[in-house]
């Protein structure tokens, strides 16, 4: 076998696009390095999706009698189903590289995580008590954490090297035909932004200047509403009357949540945990929406961050705890916040990428 180690004293070769400060690294200080852009979409997407996962898990065995598949030796918990739809996310994400299905992974992996950890109550009961009453608060407690660690993987600021490697996702999108202008343009512009000057990210560059932009795939009607729906806002946007209006909507917004969570706390028998947390988070959520309508006419785009960080806790706090008491009319203001969020996280793209133009 030939020997390929090189002979003793000859210099070490050195690759002339990796930045100095790289050369020499210990390889799990590159473990945690070339973060997505899409970062907190995605973190976001299997937030929500968790969520959903044990809120919709409660209503369908309630309203199905609390079914069980098995027989009389054996029982199929959820939890199972749940831990074989995370497998399945980080088996697609092991096995593919397009950055278009990071989206699906994100929604199946969080789907996964909220059946496993609905059944937490078997876990920590003596009894194995699926209906154990503290353990929706440890769930609770559960999504607290994840969404600080979350928001913490999402907040930090992008470097040079995420800068190129997102440039090549940019080029796997368009190898695959899916990578949009707007994407082009915004991959670009950031990489100008965080330019180091070395030859790799300068060819990089280059690279994805040239690449021509894929054409519209054949889009479904939901698609094609979407389009239109983003097309109205761009439209109303520059109309007098936006700013007003999205301010009056949140402010009817937080009183109708902070109305509904008083509501609850004067028919609800005696306090309980869940009617203080539920009057806390009211009190943030109004917070949290002030504060993005005082910032909404200087900067929108800031402004929609707020309001997304109180829609966050409707969803995933005061929903969470309603649902301890009046599961069915949680479900409704869950379907209601939902589309909500759905409709800002556009608003934040379009928003984004004005900015970039």
């Amino acid at each position: 076998m030939t020997d390929l180690a090189m002979p003793p004293g000859d210099p070490v070769p050195t690759a002339p696009d990796v930045p100095p400060d790289a050369i020499g690294r210990r390889r799990s200080r590159t473990w945690f390095r070339g973060r997505s852009y899409a970062a907190g979409v995605h973190l976001e997407a299997f937030f929500v999706s968790a969520a959903l996962g044990v809120i919709f898990n409660r209503v369908f065995l309630i309203l199905t009698g609390y079914p069980q598949i098995g027989n009389a030796t054996l029982h199929i918990s959820h939890a199972i189903w749940g831990a074989l739809a995370m497998m399945a996310a980080l088996a697609l994400y092991l096995a593919f590289l397009s950055p278009s299905l990071r989206g699906f992974i994100s929604v199946l992996g969080g789907l996964g995580f909220g059946w496993f950890v609905d059944e937490l109550g078997k876990f920590i009961s003596r009894d194995v008590d699926y209906l154990f009453q503290p353990a929706l608060s440890v769930i609770y407690c559960v999504f607290i954490g994840l969404f600080f660690w979350f928001r913490y993987l999402a907040s930090r600021p992008p470097d040079a090297d995420d800068a190129v490697l997102n440039a090549l996702a940019a080029l796997q999108s368009a190898r695959l035909g899916v990578l949009t202008e707007a994407d082009r343009d915004l991959t670009l512009h950031r990489l100008d932004e965080l330019a180091d000057g070395t030859p790799l990210m300068r060819e990089v560059r280059a690279l994805l200047t040239t690449t021509v932009p894929s054409p519209p795939l054949s889009s479904s009607r939901i698609q094609r509403w979407g389009n239109d729906l983003r097309l109205r806002y761009g439209a109303w946007t520059e109309r007098p009357s936006f700013v007003p209006l999205v301010a009056a909507l949140f402010g009817v917004l937080a009183v109708a949540v902070v109305a509904s969570v008083l509501a609850d706390a004067f028919t609800a028998r005696g306090t309980t945990y869940s009617t203080w947390v539920g009057a806390g988070a009211a009190a943030v959520y109004t917070v949290l929406l002030v504060i993005g309508v005082v910032r909404l006419p200087r900067d929108r785009a800031m402004a929609f961050r707020w309001f997304n960080r109180a829609v966050l806790v409707w969803i995933l706090v005061i929903q969470v705890f309603r649902f301890d008491r009046l599961q069915f009319v949680a479900v409704a203001g869950l379907l209601v916040s939902l589309g909500i969020w759905g409709l800002l996280r556009s608003a934040m793209a379009i928003e984004e990428r004005r900015a970039t133009q």
